[in-house]
């Protein structure tokens, strides 16, 4: 099975409505690696349409996906990545690994702007409790760390 059509059938599962814009999103997404920002997305989603698409609504359904688990929006880089679990078929286990979904470490190569995300959970674990420790409250639940990828070293 494809990876749009787990995505899909995992919304369907769950109730959630999948229009023709969001599919149309979801497959241009699923071309693109590294950092996803909003006006790739716009130009591609312009090139197909014969209607003039207004910067909003490629937004709205970004921030839809990443809503529901596929994409995480990290405004450190200004953009969206593809959930390392949207992927692959996970068969049920990343259901359950909502921990993953809130607490990523997200690096990103400052060469070729190829992006890997790690879930670290027990690293995740000690950095949130120091946190913690020291009063503060985190507004984002994603570390981006920036750096040179192997391949660019």
């Amino acid at each position: 099975m494809s990876v749009k059509q787990n995505i899909l059938d995992n919304a369907h599962s769950k109730g959630i409505q999948i229009t023709p814009l969001r599919e149309q999103v979801l497959d241009i997404v699923l071309q693109l690696d590294g950092v996803i920002k909003a006006y790739t997305v716009l130009a591609q989603m312009q090139r197909v349409s014969d209607n003039v698409v207004a910067p909003p609504t490629a937004y709205r359904a970004l921030d839809f996906w990443a809503e529901h688990g596929v994409l995480h929006k990290i405004p450190a880089v200004n953009g969206y990545i593809l959930c390392s679990h949207a992927r692959h078929d996970c068969g049920g286990h990343c259901e359950h690994a909502s921990d993953h979904h809130n607490s990523s470490f997200i690096l990103v190569c400052t060469e070729c702007g190829t992006v890997d995300e790690q879930s670290l959970n027990q690293e995740w674990a000690a950095l949130h409790d120091a946190v913690k420790r020291s009063g503060f409250a985190l507004n984002e639940e994603h570390v981006v760390l920036a750096g040179i990828c192997a391949k660019c070293q």
